[in-house]
């Protein structure tokens, strides 16, 4: 009921009746006669929304005059009236505040004047509250703390059925607030969310942007019937847009509610909306201490706290880890994911704030990077939601084309509209002025401001949205002057706003931009989310590098509803600088497309149709090599010049297409061409037609096996026959093969290298290879068992022999199979074989029982030695001896076991048994002990016939005397021959070195040739004895190699020996040279001289070797000083009167040789 004392009067004159605005109230007051009836009915009326509306949270309002008095005194206010306060706000949480009204007919700015007494005398309340129909403060109000402002722009967004509440407070009649209803799809995400959240504590809902998500949360947290909730949101402009919109639709009747979050800075030129406390009709804080306060006050209603990401830690600190929220709503949920949402992410996580459940609420769960691409050629992911652990699972998603099917939004359509360097050339002309080359962003503006009007021209739009690079820009774009866009669109109204602006500014400028029947309103990016924007025909994005959210945001306000509104366009210019005689592909490929990638991209993750457009059309490129673009045109117009328009849409088209679309569909494309051939799709590696598909196709295998590739390509893959697993194909292709074996041949034992087949025996042996190693799958084991299939092939092999051995046992007594029996050669080896197992334990005990029951013997040795014992003695008992030679023919391995047995008995491996039952036998052990005494013998006889033991080896009577004798010395000398046989050998004079008796015999022969013949250069060809002269020439070589003892050096020394007879030869030459000089005047000697002919020719060979330098320097100085003449000439012949004319010229020839 209305306190106030002027509530009857002014509800008698009607002046609060039937309103459907706060335009029309303001005219009803304003209209009053006085200041002061305008002021109190103000008050009345203050009285009344602050009872009403539930932004104000409001348990009890009393204005001044009928606040109790004990109140105001508690409060240090002022009892009497008009003392600067017009009333007290008692909260639901009960704190007070109090407020004061103040109403001016043209809005003009509050001044710090008209509130100064209010501020002064209201430091005791909690806050204080300005209700004005003023749209903006001084910047002194704006500057204090713990007030609230409600203000004139605040009173519009007054819809009438706020009025009609008030009308019937104030007429102290029951009120009946009107709640919206969920639509039919709201109520479907309802149905689906709500079981969900029953066994999961996490969800995600999915839905196209202006498709109500706002109040689905709502609605999710009143069904769930939540005593605390936790709403979060990017900014503190949607906390007051989602706010607003809570409490004008909820159907719960207490409420009360906190909101969390700091002033937000901007950078210029960004364009972030900026939105102030002082903005704000209601309170904000960052304090954890209020937070706790608002979480633990006492209340019998609903608590919701509204909150910016970024201040989710402020909640989470007032928490203190207790679990107090029931439900956390995440708006705009994609901000939290990827790396960029690291900083908003903190509320996912339970160590940071506790929640019993989330709700994650989005139109874009992932977003790609067309511009930057991924080694498989996709787009980049630049985040995603698509982590179960942190959102859940989807389950609600509400698409794009499908809100646009249902007629919840609009459809829309892109308008590529081309504008050319010659058209933005011709423009500039118009206007006067030249186009100045490298003034790019001068040819920009030019070209979208053409771009629109075509685009305005061709389909008659009255709203449009503009959103530019930054202020700066879109301020030029909307400029008055005659580089503005009005001067391109005639009858528009045009309008710039920015997030800087005043909000009352920016509200009233966004008023009349409603109010206008065509307007334009640029911005950089402040209209994008969290402002109230009217139904608009376009939004036109006039600059590149825009994010994904952005865009979406930004288009989902051209494709909300709106009377006789088919679509919502969206419009993107496109400038091409075209050169003279360039073709328009080259020209496209060099245009900048990113507002264009950027677009589409951002539309095509949110519209699945026009994504399966521009799929279907890059899988039909891949599989036809061209694609049919009648979709594509449907949905993506381009405008340009008419002359050059068909060539500029398909080379847009193709650039779209490749750019946008995936390469895998491509492939796939390719690969479903290649089924179509092939009947298969396993593409051969390194298949020449196309290399690259197999790769791709092994690339998916391996995707799919790391839990990488997509469930829609899974799906796409699958639903042409794409065999995952092609080594389970060639698995049953061989069991079928093995089958017809088995029905052909009765067994699945495939022989090694089987001509029908060779592949199938190693098939086989696998399967048993990878049943051994636990590798093969269950089933397949009871697929080959099924089919008699023999796992361990070598036990029917073992059986087998198993079977032979017996029979020749019962054949032959034993199971000493010869590998030579010719009725079963492998027969042998069988035997020798599970030897070798038992030795290795490699045998079973069951086989070997089985074989130790019929008699094996397991050391084949012993059964060998006692078959060459008894072959032995049928040796010795028919020659006579065991003395079995090598390659006996009967026997040819006897000889060697007899070698075997002394061999083992010197090291003493052989058995005292056996070697007592060969000595029986006379067993010779030392068979070489009986040639050497033969030999000794022979050698006695020898040297008592010849007196010596110097056997020749070539001695004809016993050549082989001669090689043992010999051996008795090589193994005297490397320590082989008993001291015994030495002294025997000795006692009969051996010599042991004969080469020390050759040397004496020779030394002997030396000395008498030395008493007969005056020296020791005996001939080489000497005869007496033979071989003298050699033995002479052997000792000078000794003697050179150092290889003779001094001994003997000093014995040929002491007879005179001659060591180095060439030089004795010179001395004796040189010797009968001085003679014949101390004769003959010269040393001329001819070479025919009876006397001596040699001298001569010594004479010659001196000149000679002087030239070759084969003569020392000592000799040709001794020669030099006997006048030796070195050059002989004609006219320097000797005047010897005793050489005739024939001598002479023999010496001149000798000289000039």
């Amino acid at each position: 009921m209305p306190k106030h004392s002027g509530s009857a009067k002014f509800t008698a004159t009607g002046v609060f009746n039937g309103l459907k605005s706060f335009s029309e109230l303001e005219a009803r007051i304003s209209a009053l006669p006085s200041e002061k009836e305008r002021g109190d009915a103000f008050e009345v009326f203050a009285e009344a929304y602050l009872a009403t509306q539930p932004i104000c949270q409001a348990k009890e309002v009393w204005p001044q005059t009928s606040a109790p008095s004990g109140l105001l005194k508690r409060l240090g206010l002022p009892v009497s009236r008009d003392m600067g306060t017009d009333g007290l706000v008692v909260l639901k949480d009960g704190r007070i505040a109090s407020y004061q009204a103040k109403f001016y007919t043209s809005r003009p700015s509050l001044t710090w004047g008209l509130l100064s007494t209010f501020f002064a005398i209201s430091d005791r309340v909690s806050h204080t509250i300005i209700f004005t129909n003023s749209d903006s403060l001084a910047s002194t109000i704006e500057q204090r703390q713990n007030f609230i402002a409600i203000r004139g722009i605040d009173l519009d967004r007054l819809a009438p059925t706020d009025f009609s509440v008030i009308e019937e407070w104030m007429k102290g009649e029951p009120v009946a607030r009107v709640i919206p209803k969920p639509r039919p799809h709201q109520e479907k995400a309802l149905n689906e969310l709500l079981p969900a959240l029953k066994s999961s504590d996490r969800a995600t809902v999915i839905m196209a942007c202006g498709t109500g998500k706002t109040l689905l949360s709502l609605w999710a947290a009143e069904r769930l019937k939540a005593k605390n909730v936790l709403v979060l949101v990017p900014s503190l402009a949607l906390i007051q847009q989602t706010l607003h919109g809570w409490l004008a639709a909820t159907g719960w009747d207490n409420l009360a509610y906190l909101c969390v979050c700091s002033d937000l800075t901007i950078t210029d030129g960004v364009d972030e909306l900026v939105v102030k406390k002082s903005d704000l009709d209601f309170e904000v804080t960052t304090a954890p201490a209020e937070v706790k306060r608002f979480l633990d006050s006492v209340f019998d209603g609903v608590k919701v706290v509204f909150s910016t990401y970024m201040s989710a830690s402020v909640v989470g600190k007032a928490l203190e880890g207790r679990n107090i929220f029931d439900l956390g709503i995440f708006d705009e949920a994609h901000k939290t994911a990827g790396r960029e949402g690291k900083t908003y992410a903190f509320a996912l996580s339970d160590k940071n704030l506790p929640l019993k459940k989330r709700v994650f609420m989005t139109a874009t769960p992932r977003h790609y990077n067309v511009l930057k691409r991924d080694k498989e050629g996709d787009a980049k992911l630049v985040y995603s939601m698509d982590v179960p652990e942190s959102y859940g699972t989807v389950v609600h998603k509400l698409p794009f084309a499908e809100a646009a099917r249902a007629g919840i939004i609009c459809r829309y359509k892109v308008i590529i509209s081309v504008v050319t360097s010659e058209m933005v050339g011709q423009e500039l002309l118009r206007r006067g002025k030249v186009l100045v080359a490298g003034d790019e962003i001068h040819a920009q503006q030019v070209a979208n401001q053409l771009a629109l009007a075509a685009a305005v021209e061709k389909h008659g739009v009255g709203k449009i949205i503009t959103f530019h690079k930054n202020i700066k820009s879109a301020q030029s774009f909307t400029d008055a002057g005659p580089e503005g866009i009005a001067n391109h669109l005639k009858d528009f109204s045009v309008f710039h706003v920015n997030g800087s602006m005043p909000s009352a500014e920016r509200e009233k400028l966004m008023g009349e931009f409603k109010t206008s029947k065509h307007g334009l309103v640029s911005n950089a990016k402040c209209l994008t989310e969290g402002v109230d924007v009217p139904a608009v025909d376009m939004v036109a994005f006039l600059s590149p590098k825009r994010s994904t959210v952005d865009i979406v945001q930004a288009t989902g306000r051209a494709m909300r509803k709106a009377p006789k509104k088919e679509f919502g366009y969206i419009l993107v210019p496109l400038y091409l600088e075209i050169k003279n005689n360039e073709a328009i592909e080259e020209a496209v490929r060099r245009g900048n497309f990113e507002e264009v990638w950027d677009v589409l991209a951002a539309l095509q993750e949110q519209d699945e149709v026009l994504a399966d457009i521009i799929r279907q059309m890059r899988q039909e490129k891949g599989r036809t090599k061209g694609y049919n673009d009648v979709p594509f045109r449907e949905q993506i117009e381009i405008l340009g010049p008419q002359i050059l328009l068909e060539d500029l849409k398909k080379s847009i088209i193709i650039s779209c297409v490749d750019r946008l679309a995936a390469n895998w569909d491509e492939r796939f494309g390719e690969l479903v061409a290649y089924k179509a051939k092939y009947s298969d799709c396993n593409v051969p590696r390194g298949w020449p037609k196309n290399p690259s598909l197999a790769r791709w196709v092994a690339m998916q295998r391996s995707l799919k096996i790391k839990g990488r590739l997509l469930k829609e390509r899974v799906n796409q893959l699958t639903a042409i026959g794409f065999d995952w697993d092609p080594q389970a194909s060639a698995w049953e292709d061989s069991f079928r093969a093995l089958e017809q074996y088995k029905a052909k041949h009765g067994d699945c034992d495939v022989p090694n290298r089987w001509i029908e087949n060779p592949s199938l025996a190693r098939w086989v042996g696998m399967q048993r290879s990878l049943k051994i190693k636990g590798r093969l799958l269950k089933e397949r084991v009871n697929q080959l068992t099924a089919i008699g299939f023999n796992w361990d092939p070598q036990a029917s092999a073992w059986e087998e022999g198993f079977c032979a051995l017996e029979q020749y046992k019962a054949k032959h007594g034993d199971c000493n199979v010869s590998h030579a029996w010719p009725q079963n050669l492998g027969l042998a080896t069988w035997v020798s074989t599970q030897r070798t197992a038992k030795i290795k334990e490699q045998l079973s005990k069951d086989r070997e029982n089985r074989l130790t029951k019929i008699g094996f013997e397991w050391n084949r040795l012993v059964s060998a030695w006692e078959e060459n014992f008894h072959a032995l003695e049928d040796y010795q008992g028919t020659y006579g001896d065991c003395n079995v030679p090598k390659m006996w023919p009967e026997n040819p391995n006897l000889a060697t076991w007899v070698v075997m047995q002394r061999s083992l008995k010197i090291k003493g491996q052989l058995s005292k048994e056996r070697v007592n039952r060969l000595t029986a036998i006379k067993f010779d052990w030392d068979p070489l002990g009986s040639v050497w005494e033969e030999s000794f013998r022979v050698l006695e006889q020898y040297q008592a016939k010849h007196g010596d033991c110097n056997v020749s080896q070539e001695w004809p009577e016993n050549p082989s005397l001669g090689r043992w004798v010999s051996r008795q010395r090589e193994a005297k000398i490397n320590g082989q021959l008993s001291k015994e046989r030495v002294n025997r050998l000795t006692a009969l004079r051996f010599d042991w070195d004969p080469q020390v008796s050759t040397w004496e015999n020779s030394f002997c022969a030396l000395e008498k040739y030395k008493n007969k013949h005056g020296d020791c250069n005996v001939p080489q060809g000497w005869t007496e004895p033979p071989g003298l002269g050699r033995w002479v020439s052997n000792q000078r070589r000794y003697k050179i190699k150092g290889k003779i003892s001094k001994e003997r050096v000093n014995r040929l020394i002491a007879i005179g020996f001659d060591w180095d007879p060439m030089l004795s030869a010179w001395e004796k030459s040189f010797r009968a040279l001085a003679q014949y000089k101390a004769t003959h005047g010269d040393c001329n000697v001819p070479q025919d001289r009876p006397e001596d002919p040699s001298l001569g020719r010594w004479v010659a060979t001196q000149r000679k070797v002087k030239i070759k330098g084969q003569i020392s320097k000592e000799r040709v100085s001794r020669l030099t000083a006997l006048g030796f003449e070195w050059h002989r000439t004609k006219e320097r012949l000797p005047r010897n009167r005793s050489i005739g004319d024939k001598n002479q010229a023999k010496l001149l020839k000798t000289d000039e040789h």
